[in-house]
């Protein structure tokens, strides 16, 4: 959950969930991102894919579906939407193709650093295009060699805002802000068929109502490192959007305590990367004693994971 002035985004792809745990929730892009600061990337290097299938936390599913209807939704993709769509910090694209599935004629561009196996700057893989690139770049002068930043409508921007800080979130805002104004002026159908449609989605989570059961010290952290929503709010005003909105979706979560415990001592998120093994494992056992009533007579504890959605128009 740490920011810092250039991010490194670690993508990984995670295993199906057991029956008994139907949450699907909270990791639910295939992209998990680190940033230049030591105990984060090292918390990232420590892992792998392979660590990563055990946390389970995505998955085809329920929660992906419901997600991606709710994107497609918001977005106001249809089966005859023709536009292009940026998708920041994508990693490995299952979201992206997922969500334009039924829209053959929107053009998705995944945008990210960090792409395995790509040998050039670009790719592509069925419907999906790929740019290797941080998303610090859409704050920099636009070049010519940056096509990808040219003739785009939309951008989305799903769980990753809380790897940039407040700097180079204004410049990033203010870049799309340019980018999209300057396309538009080109009066393409597609820019005129969309006035209903934001240009920019965020997907986030909150800064402090979150449920996951966590200890004092890690809401700390993750209130450090998340940005509020009047803070998101006030940058996109400031870079030139209007007619920001926002609203929380929250989804219904459950998963067996043990297997909870077990993830956060192998720090599945960056958040616990501020806490060393004895930390955890007291942390642990004080949730095991401060969640009781959230966990059933089966060990399985409940919980609502939030996701802010906000959008807002050039």
């Amino acid at each position: 959950m740490l920011g810092s002035a250039r991010s490194l985004y670690r993508v990984v792809k995670l295993s199906t969930a057991t029956a008994r745990n139907t949450c699907h929730p909270i990791l639910s892009a295939t992209r998990i991102m680190t940033t230049n600061t030591s105990s984060t990337q090292s918390h990232y290097e420590a892992h792998s894919a392979t660590t990563y299938e055990s946390a389970y936390f995505y998955s085809p599913g329920a929660y992906t579906d419901y997600l991606t209807k709710l994107v497609v939704s918001r977005l106001g993709l249809e089966a005859t939407t023709k536009r292009r769509v940026l998708d920041i910090g994508g990693g490995t694209g299952n979201f992206t193709k997922m969500m334009v599935e039924n829209s053959p004629s929107v053009e998705a561009i995944v945008v990210d650093p960090f792409l395995e196996g790509e040998d050039n700057a670009t790719s592509a893989v069925g419907s999906v295009k790929f740019v290797q690139a941080p998303a610090e770049m859409l704050g920099e002068p636009r070049t010519d060699g940056m096509w990808w930043r040219q003739d785009y409508h939309q951008v989305l921007m799903k769980e990753v805002i809380h790897h940039l800080n407040a700097k180079d979130r204004v410049a990033v805002f203010r870049g799309i802000h340019q980018d999209i104004s300057s396309s538009s002026s080109s009066s393409s159908s597609a820019s005129s068929s969309m006035s209903d449609d934001p240009n920019i989605l965020i997907i986030t989570r909150p800064h402090l109502e979150i449920d996951y059961p966590l200890w004092k010290e890690a809401k700390q952290v993750w209130a450090e490192n998340q940005p509020s929503l009047t803070e998101l709010q006030s940058e996109l005003e400031g870079a030139g959007f209007s007619r920001v909105t926002s609203s929380i979706e929250a989804y219904p979560c459950e998963i067996d305590f043990e297997r909870w415990m077990s993830m956060v001592k192998g720090r599945f998120w960056s958040t616990f990367s501020n806490f060393t093994d004895e930390e955890l494992e007291e942390a642990c056992e004080r949730m095991r004693i401060d969640e009781a009533e959230r966990i059933n007579e089966d060990g399985v504890i409940h919980f609502e994971d939030r996701l802010v959605f906000i959008s807002a128009y050039k």
